[in-house]
């Protein structure tokens, strides 16, 4: 094992010290960055959900109202059949009233 190289070490210590400092300032800066780009993105998600609650609203309602259109078309097409099967009972009638006299 080579002997450490003592005299090296101190003179460029202050040197390797600053460097440390500077590396941990850097690392602190990146940390505090990403903590911000976290809540960024959390700030984006939260927006995002509640854009699409929104919208999840809007479709819901749209769909009742479609539901209803197509109950009230239901309840029209009901008496349209009603109104045929009686007029053509009445046709019926009709004819097999005018066969007969």
């Amino acid at each position: 094992m080579s002997p450490l190289p003592w005299g090296a070490i101190l003179t460029h210590g202050p040197a390797i010290v600053s460097a440390a400092r500077s590396l941990l300032a850097n690392q602190s800066n990146k940390v505090n960055e990403r903590h911000r780009s976290i809540e960024a993105r959390l700030d984006q998600l939260e927006k995002a959900s509640i854009e699409s609650a929104r919208l999840l609203e809007e479709m819901a309602e749209q769909l009742q109202a479609l539901t209803l259109a197509q109950q009230e078309m239901q309840r029209r097409l009901r008496i349209a059949v009603i109104v045929g099967v009686v007029a053509a009972v009445v046709a019926v009638g009709a004819l097999a009233f005018a066969l007969a006299t």
